[in-house]
């Protein structure tokens, strides 16, 4: 593999909710965060919420637009619907690394977005996925392994997410700026389904 040169920039492949399934899924956070102060869950932010396709990492400009071009000719189109339902945790909600809400409705095609561009990607020297694709929202992240409280455990499962159907018309290029304050994403290029 050739040395790295140029700037090198943190992209992932995405879609994104609608305005008022991120005001919603906000509101919820907000209402955890009041409820479980000390359970060593980081929220995200609600600006910051979206399906991940395929995590790029940190790459080379060049290959970034060389990704970008590949997903702009060779995507699969055409819009869909998926939904918002449940909580869960990865790899369990009682001792979560992750807290997430799972995705509902056309995942099939979901999933093959997930597989292309996964593929596209590696065509332009992108790792491959190693785990399978699992269709989630992030809500948050914690640190420890240990099992959650008993008391925080119901509060998570008590208020139950169901966000209606929304209609899926395109994938965005992302790129993540890490910062002290939170990740910042930038569209890079934007492909309408």
């Amino acid at each position: 593999m050739p040395p790295l040169a140029g700037r090198l920039l943190r992209t992932f492949v995405c879609v994104k909710l609608p305005p008022r399934h991120i005001a919603a899924l906000g509101a919820w956070i907000n209402a955890k965060k009041r409820a479980l102060p000390y359970s060593g869950i980081r929220w995200v932010k609600p600006e910051t919420i979206h399906i991940t396709l395929k995590f790029c990492g940190e790459i080379p400009e060049e290959m970034a637009r060389a990704v970008s071009s590949l997903l702009d000719k060779e995507l699969p189109r055409g819009p869909f619907e998926l939904a918002a339902r449940g909580v869960g945790g990865f790899p369990k909600l009682s001792a979560p690394r992750v807290v997430w809400t799972g995705i509902t409705g056309d995942t099939e095609k979901l999933c093959a977005l997930a597989r292309a561009a996964d593929n596209l990607a590696a065509r332009r020297g992108v790792a491959k996925e190693r785990k399978k694709f699992s269709p989630h929202i992030t809500l948050g992240r914690r640190a420890e392994t240990t099992p959650l409280p008993a008391d925080a455990l119901r509060e998570l499962t008590f208020d139950e997410i169901a966000l209606p159907s929304w209609t899926v018309r395109e994938v965005i290029f992302m790129r993540s700026e890490l910062t002290p304050k939170g990740p910042i994403y930038t569209p890079l290029k934007i492909y309408e389904l």
